[in-house]
């Protein structure tokens, strides 16, 4: 209730940007809600406690169809509140036990996953499944989960240039013999039986693929879901799943693997030139990856039948998902730090990674899914980067640090937030997904749990931001943009999904709008 109040108010939905505060409701309309101060980037948030419509409390979903009965995809929204009340009770963490060691890379994922995306409404709902399947295939399952096989025609198959022996590497002796002609590939069990029949009906009655194995390995979902653990945690492996999480789809789509691909040369580029960066962030090795040919290559049907392998560079034995800090149940566990040198630790350093590539006129998507960092005596020590298909590029600032652009494969004439032309839209993904969502998402539940304001955090960013931009130097509009422009951008998610709908493809759906500098207050 909490994510949606919020943003309800943040993106003034409904009358929600211009309700009455009366002691400590706020009420819009015949709706009332206790709130308190808003902080830095609203005015008020939500402050616990039932909301009343008249005299009679409501769920998430009956609010949402009150306050935006009249928007297209309301009643889509309200369905997916319910799932995601129902999947919280799934992901929610006492069942975990105490934390009474070092926190490491599964227990990170479990607890990243009962927070997922900060600030999201709809973010714990996995649309498609229910709440016994997210109990059997999510971070909350007990047992490894083993995956299904299938045997694909190899020249139906496109492939990365790493080892195409995707079998080898993830199942080792216990690897079945595949017909000669073919490749081995995992498939998800829930996809094996949901989607694959479906999507691939065709290729499955011409034998072009051909079951081979169900139930071999033992794997650990993680918070994304469609990425699971091997025994040793040095690999992962990812795999589609015909779910929707965010809004979008949940594939895996052979284009989105072969831009991450080229992007992973180009930040290895960057850390190859840079010791003082490459001290702080190292990069997952993300080459392996086979997936389905298709005619068309900006398709989505290929993206139902893909898999990828992740290597985690040698020297990195355990690391955290950042999205872990901002969970509650994280401290309630038992995990404990000193949170304000703790969060000037981890911001100091982020920062230095952000603007450190942005000095390169390159930024990866930094939210606490993609970023995991390694704890020396619970403290953070280095970052390490994964799902690399989303580093976005500001050509001019490459050429001028003598970077190559990376040259995706982007379908002509579609909309697309790789290539970006001006520095603002760049940077203001370190704004919204760094800083708005990541690290302040640490803040808050930091601000929660050990009773301190948020202002204090704040402030210690922007200190963290001033330090970085000495020791960077990236381009001055960086500058301008994050300490001195009076408002920030601010990225819209309940609005289009109320207006637009799910994404018919794999991006969140989502608009730009404009908050107050957190910095300036």
């Amino acid at each position: 209730m909490g994510d949606l109040v919020d943003a309800l108010v943040r993106e003034g939905v409904g009358g929600f940007g211009e309700g009455v505060l009366d002691g400590e409701w706020y009420r819009v309309g015949e709706l009332r809600v206790r709130v308190r101060d808003g902080g830095a980037l609203q005015p008020v948030r939500y402050a616990g406690g039932p909301v009343l419509h008249g005299s009679a409390e409501v769920t998430p979903g009956e609010l949402i169809s009150i306050v935006a009965h009249g928007e297209p995809f309301a009643e889509q929204v309200a369905r997916d509140l319910r799932t995601a009340v129902e999947h919280g009770e799934v992901t929610a963490t006492p069942h975990h036990g105490v934390i009474d060691g070092p926190l490491g890379m599964l227990a990170g994922e479990r607890f990243a996953a009962s927070r997922n995306r900060p600030f999201h409404p709809t973010a714990r709902a996995a649309a498609g499944w229910s709440a016994s399947d997210l109990a059997r295939y999510g971070t909350a399952r007990s047992e490894p989960l083993p995956l299904d096989w299938v045997a694909v025609r190899a020249d139906r198959l496109r492939f990365g240039s790493g080892d195409r022996d995707l079998a080898d590497l993830l199942l080792g002796e216990a690897a079945p013999e595949p017909p000669e002609g073919f490749h081995l590939l995992p498939v998800h069990p829930w996809q094996f039986e949901h989607v694959l029949p479906r999507e691939f009906a065709a290729e499955l009655a011409r034998g072009d693929i051909r079951p081979v194995a169900r139930g071999l390995g033992g794997f650990r979902p993680t918070s994304s879901l469609r990425t699971l653990v091997t025994a040793e945690r040095a690999r992962h492996v990812k795999l589609p799943l015909g779910i929707a999480t965010l809004g979008a789809a949940r594939l895996l789509p052979p284009r989105y693997l072969d831009n991450g691909e080229r992007a992973e040369r180009t930040l290895r580029t960057i850390l190859a030139c840079d010791p003082d960066l490459a001290a702080l962030v190292t990069v997952c090795d993300e080459r392996t990856w086979c997936g389905w040919a298709g005619d068309d290559e900006f398709a989505d049907r290929p993206g139902h039948l893909a898999a990828q392998v992740r290597t985690y560079p040698a020297d990195v034995t355990d690391a955290v998902p950042m999205g872990a800090f901002a969970a509650p149940a994280l401290y309630a566990s038992g995990w404990e730090c000193d949170p304000v040198p703790f969060f000037t630790a981890i911001a100091e350093a982020f920062c230095a990674v952000a603007l450190g590539f942005l000095r390169y006129g390159v930024l990866p998507e930094l939210h606490g899914q993609n970023v995991a960092v390694t704890l020396e005596d619970g403290w953070p020590a280095r970052f390490v980067l994964r799902d690399h298909d989303t580093l976005r590029v500001h050509p001019q600032w490459m050429r001028a640090a003598g970077v190559e652009e990376p040259g995706y494969r982007v379908k002509p004439g579609a909309r697309q937030s790789l290539v970006l032309d001006e520095p603002e839209a760049l940077v203001g993904y370190l704004q919204t997904l760094g800083l708005q969502v990541n690290l302040y998402g640490i803040a808050d539940a930091l601000s929660r749990h050990y009773g301190i304001t948020e202002k204090l955090l704040w402030k210690r960013l922007r200190a963290a931001l001033a330090t970085s931009l000495d020791r960077t130097n990236p381009p001055p509009e960086v500058e301008r943009l994050l300490l001195h422009s009076p408002t920030w951008p601010h990225r819209q998610v309940l609005r289009p999904l109320l207006r637009q709908g799910p994404s018919a493809g794999v991006s969140m759906p989502a608009n730009t709008g404009r908050v107050p500098n957190p910095l300036l207050s």
